[in-house]
C-alpha cells in the first residue's frame, strides 16, 4: 500500500496542496511550526478518521475558513484507489472512488497507517482513556466487526448514562439496555484480549531486535470481568458486575463499570514499565509496538501499511534507526518528520530517498 497523490484543502495551515509521493522514505524538512506535523496527521486522519491531536474535528479546519477536505489517491497490490473526507459544520463525509460511505467501518481498513509520534511516549503513565484510545485505534485498522461493534457499544453507553439521569428509572427497561450493552461488550473485551496476546508476541521479537538483550514485555489487560474464551461466562459475569453496580449506578446517575473503565498496564520482567524502565526503553517498546502493529497489519490486509515518524527518527541511535529499517521490508512506504539536518549515512539502506521542505503550509522537493 503506498500514499500516491494527496490533497489538502484549508487543513490547518494548507490552504491547498496537490503532492505526489514516490515509494521509499520521504523526509520533511522545515523550521518548527510550518506544517510538518500537519502533514503527518491528514495521512493519520485518512487511515482512522480521527486525530492522533485533538478530539474536535472542528480544530483541523483552517481559521477563518468553514470546511476542509483531504483527498488521496491509494496504490494497492491490485488496484489504485481513491478516498476522500471532507468536514464541515455540518459534519464528516466520507467517499471512495466519489461514491458516499455511510459507515466510518466501511472506510477504515482501504488506507492504513501507523505513526510514531513525541506524545507516544506519554503512553505507559497517562491516563486508562488514552490507553484505550491507542488499542481501539490500532485494532480498528484491522477488524471493522471491532469499528461497528465500538460504535455501538459507545451509542448504548451514551444512552444508559442519559437514562439513568431521568427522575423515574424503569428497570425494566435499563435491563434490556443493559442486556444490549453487555452483548457488545462480549466481542469488544475477546478482540482487545487475542490483539493484545499477538500485538505483545511481535513486539517482544522486535523489542529484543532493537535492544539487543532478552528483556520479557507483556501486557496485563485489567478487563472489567476475568476473561474468558467462552462467551457465554463472559456475558454472565458482565451482567453480574452491571446487577452488583446497580444501585451505585442509580445513585451517581452513570454507568460506574464497564468497557469504558478498563486499562492495560504495560510491564518489563514482570515490573510497571512506567516506573522500571528508561526512557531510551519506553522509546524501543513503543517503537517495536509499532512495527509490530506494521506486521500485523500486514498479515490480515496482505497490503503493508504507510509508516509516519513525527519528529522520532531523530531521537534514535545510529544502531536502532538501522535496525529500524532492517525490519521493515521495502515495500512499506515511511515518511520521516524532522526539524535537524538529515545525516543520509543514518538512512543506510537500499530505499529511494525523497527530501522535502515544508514551509508555511506549503511544500516542494528539495
Amino acid at each position: 500500500m503506498r500514499l500516491e497523490t494527496l490533497r489538502l484543502h484549508d487543513f490547518r495551515n494548507y490552504a491547498d496542496i496537490n503532492v505526489s509521493f514516490s515509494d521509499g522514505i520521504h523526509i520533511l524538512t522545515g523550521k518548527n511550526a510550518q506544517g510538518k506535523t500537519n502533514l503527518l496527521e491528514s495521512i493519520l486522519y485518512l487511515s482512522t478518521t480521527r486525530s492522533h491531536r485533538t478530539s474536535e474535528d472542528k480544530d483541523l479546519i483552517k481559521e477563518g475558513e468553514e470546511a476542509f477536505f483531504i483527498k488521496a489517491s491509494i496504490a494497492k497490490e491490485q488496484k489504485t484507489e481513491d478516498i476522500r473526507v471532507t468536514v464541515n459544520e455540518k459534519g464528516k463525509n466520507l467517499f471512495i472512488y466519489q461514491n458516499p460511505v455511510n459507515r466510518v467501518s466501511d472506510f477504515i481498513g482501504e488506507f492504513n497507517s501507523v505513526m510514531f509520534c513525541p506524545d507516544d511516549m506519554n503512553l505507559f503513565q497517562a491516563s486508562p482513556r488514552v490507553r484505550r484510545r491507542f488499542v481501539d485505534m490500532e485494532l480498528s485498522k484491522i477488524s471493522k466487526k471491532y469499528v461497528s461493534t465500538l460504535y455501538v457499544a459507545t451509542r448504548l453507553l451514551k444512552e444508559r448514562n442519559a437514562y439513568l439521569k431521568q427522575e423515574r428509572v424503569d428497570r425494566s427497561y435499563l435491563e434490556v439496555l443493559t442486556a444490549q450493552l453487555v452483548d457488545a461488550s462480549v466481542i469488544i473485551i475477546k478482540q482487545r484480549h487475542f490483539f493484545l496476546e499477538e500485538l505483545l508476541e511481535k513486539c517482544r521479537a522486535f523489542y529484543r531486535q532493537l535492544s539487543n538483550d532478552d528483556t520479557d514485555i507483556t501486557v496485563r489487560y485489567l478487563s472489567c470481568v476475568p476473561f474468558s474464551e467462552k462467551e457465554q461466562e463472559l456475558k454472565d459475569a458482565l451482567l453480574k458486575k452491571y446487577q452488583k453496580h446497580l444501585d451505585r449506578d442509580l445513585l451517581l446517575k452513570q454507568t460506574t463499570a464497564g468497557i469504558h473503565k478498563e486499562d492495560f498496564i504495560f510491564e518489563m520482567n514482570n515490573k510497571e514499565l512506567v516506573s522500571y524502565a528508561s526512557q531510551g526503553q519506553k522509546r524501543s517498546v513503543l517503537l517495536a509496538l509499532k512495527i509490530g502493529m506494521i506486521h500485523m497489519i500486514h498479515e490480515i490486509t496482505q497490503e503493508y501499511p504507510v509508516l509516519l515518524l513525527d519528529d522520532v527518527f531523530s531521537e534514535l541511535d545510529s544502531y536502532r534507526k538501522a535496525e529500524l529499517l532492517k525490519s521493515l521490508p521495502q515495500e512499506v512506504q515511511i515518511f520521516i518528520s524532522t526539524t535537524d539536518t538529515v545525516d543520509m549515512e543514518d538512512i543506510n539502506s537500499n530505499r529511494r530517498v525523497t527530501l522535502w521542505y515544508v514551509n508555511n503550509g506549503t511544500i516542494e522537493r528539495c
